[in-house]
């Protein structure tokens, strides 16, 4: 069996369905084979095409380069069935959105409801920036919905959503009655921050270096709803984007030298009409 055969052939499902888990017990599982069938597909499908598709790194497996190219091309191919058998019974098939919680709670919510009213079905995961990019390029989302800069290569974009940076205060607060305050004007604040880790978090401790200003970390949460729950609490103040809705007793004042937080959805070239629709809605 040659290349092309292969390449046409149940080796590339196997080999999706691998990719997904990056474990062969669970693909074998979900495939309803044995382990060492699909190690022979996988091998087969390997010394076919020339390449390495995964490695091991301890007891790790990470798709190469290649393999994470294969991989896109047996989900692109898994989903141009599914659309075929859709139109051929007149039915649209469902889209897969990858975006973090608070993008879904407050960015991309009326997008969603609005394409449901529509009738279109839709799958949802919650994912930070990496792995909701990395869902997008290997074919396990058919798109992204993702803050702060612009993807890069290997997919399309388009600007959905841009909402300036607020400090999120008690009512009463000296600072609540302003029009906008600094960075420098939280000096001396308690605040409630995101994770190190977080791309937030980063901009916002390069920002106070910046300004000179020096906090108190009360408390780190991953999420908006956790950052302005503790607030409302009163651990502290915190920095949250404008759309995030606050509970009753704390007031948000814009931070006018921070940056615009922007908001991006990005797909692969080879689902452009599949997601029109959907990226017409969230451009909207």
């Amino acid at each position: 069996m040659g290349e092309r055969d292969l390449v046409e052939a149940d080796a590339v499902r196997s080999f999706a369905v691998f990719a997904e888990h990056l474990n062969f017990t669970r693909a074998a599982t979900e495939l309803r084979i044995s382990q060492p069938s699909l190690h022979v597909k996988i091998a087969k499908l390997a010394a076919a095409l020339g390449v390495a598709l995964y490695e091991r790194d301890g007891r790790v497996l990470r798709l190469t380069v290649e393999g994470r190219r294969v991989a896109a091309f047996a989900a692109d191919s898994r989903r141009r069935v599914d659309d075929f058998l859709a139109d051929l019974h007149d039915t649209r098939p469902a889209l897969t959105v990858a975006a973090g919680r608070g993008a879904l709670r407050w960015v991309v919510a009326d997008a969603l409801r609005e394409v449901l009213r529509d009738g279109r079905r839709l799958h949802v995961v919650t994912a930070d920036r990496d792995a909701a990019m990395a869902a997008v390029l290997s074919g396990a989302a058919d798109v992204a919905v993702v803050g702060f800069d612009a993807p890069g290569a290997g997919v399309e974009v388009c600007p959905v959503a841009a909402y300036p940076q607020v400090l999120v205060v008690a009512e009463g607060h000296p600072l609540a009655g302003r029009d906008a305050v600094a960075v420098s004007d939280v000096d001396g604040l308690d605040l409630v921050l995101p994770p190190a880790d977080r791309p937030h978090r980063r901009a916002l401790d390069r920002a106070l270096l910046a300004a000179g200003a020096a906090v108190r970390v009360r408390a780190e949460a991953d999420g908006w709803d956790l950052l302005v729950h503790f607030a409302g609490l009163g651990l502290g103040a915190t920095v949250v984007n404008g759309c995030v809705e606050l509970p009753a007793g704390l007031v948000a004042v814009p931070v006018e030298d921070l940056p615009t937080v922007r908001y991006w959805a990005a797909w692969r070239p080879a689902r452009r009409d599949r997601v029109a629709d959907l990226v017409e809605r969230l451009a909207a």
